[in-house]
């Protein structure tokens, strides 16, 4: 099986801009980006590009950047070295699931889904079936989670009022049956919010309190809905050249005679073939003889030594392609192409 990943330039630029906004807001002075650059140099590489470039507009905040298997490690070890965490989407589940469990579990934990016209707040942990019903769910998460929209909805003093009074009511002991002290029984999720609702207008006297601001009203500018969809660009008057094709196939063929193959293909075409790999290891034209294949390929054309990038078309890989479909299954295909001369596509390990 195989999973296409894909990041684009605009969707990391909105993310992006948004923590930053988010961080001079809220008077964050550090943000880390997590990645996984190292290894996914085309998709984390190109959210760790973005944000060096977006990290320019805001000065006043330090940046630094994170690989996430070393971030879930400092999380454990020393969390309080991070204020704000940015990262994709994969690594952003995970590690946010990591954080809830330093802080009592999934019934901590809030989100919030902002977009341009449409916002959703909601507890991370989804439904539960099993307790559904019965009383005694933690309703943190979701309360939490309606405090950051009623921020987002610029009612502050009301949202650092409900926080107040959250924190006063978990210093006091009060607890759902999923954390707390084991030798104070629990209550329910009635008792719990109505001990909440005692306690508005107190704060806590063990943890710093949430400063409340002056009362607003609320201010919510809703953009016009739109008349269709909207087409974002981040890279304009780019000069894009294709320089080959990658070709995934299936063959119970060895790296060697699948290389024979394709040579014969390809002869009489503008590309050579410079690369076979399996499961993301090359395996021609070198490789270790210890790599256990799988009868699944990507077989790599580039332009042969002479030809003038730019002096061919996509037409040309497609024809190509048609080639090798003759002998073989072909299972994807994706253009090679550079972007003012730089490449637009990986290597493989072993390259």
């Amino acid at each position: 099986m195989v999973c296409k990943r894909v990041i684009s330039a605009p969707g990391c630029d909105e993310v992006l801009r948004f923590a930053f906004e988010t961080a001079r807001k809220s008077g964050i002075t550090s943000i880390h980006c997590g990645h996984k650059a190292n290894i996914m140099k085309m998709t984390d590489g190109l959210f760790l590009e973005r944000f060096k470039q977006a990290a320019k507009d805001f000065p006043e905040i330090e940046t630094g950047d994170v690989i996430v298997d070393a971030l879930c490690m400092n999380l454990v070890v020393k969390p309080q070295q991070y204020q704000m965490i940015v990262l994709p989407n994969l690594q952003g589940d995970i590690v946010s699931d990591l954080c809830a469990g330093l802080v009592g579990g999934l019934g901590f934990a809030p989100s919030a889904n902002i977009g341009r016209h449409i916002s959703i707040f909601e507890a991370v942990h989804g439904t539960a079936p099993d307790i559904a019903g019965k009383g005694v769910a933690n309703p943190t998460s979701l309360i939490l989670s309606g405090i950051m929209m009623l921020r987002h909805l610029n009612l502050g003093h009301q949202a650092a009022n409900i926080e107040n009074a959250l924190l006063a009511t978990l210093e006091s002991g009060i607890h759902t049956a999923d954390f707390g002290k084991k030798d104070k029984p629990p209550v329910g999720t009635r008792e719990f919010t109505k001990a909440i609702i005692d306690r508005l207008g107190q704060k806590p006297t063990t943890v710093p309190a949430t400063p409340v601001p002056e009362r607003t009203p609320a201010a919510l500018a809703r953009p016009e809905r739109p008349q269709g969809q909207q087409v974002i660009r981040t890279f304009k008057n780019i000069v894009t050249q294709v320089v080959g094709c990658d070709i995934y196939l299936d063959s119970p063929l060895s790296p060697a005679a699948l290389a024979e193959e394709m040579n014969r293909v390809c002869e009489d075409t503008p590309f050579r073939l410079t690369l076979i790999s399996n499961r993301g290891t090359q395996v021609w034209p070198t490789g270790s003889v210890y790599t256990e294949c799988v009868d699944y390929y990507r077989v790599r054309f580039e332009l042969r030594e002479g030809t003038i990038p730019g002096s061919i078309g996509q037409s040309r890989t497609v024809a190509l392609m048609d080639k090798v479909a003759e002998k073989f299954v072909v299972c994807s295909y994706e253009l090679l192409r550079t972007f003012d001369g730089v490449k637009g596509f990986s290597l493989a390990q072993g390259q």
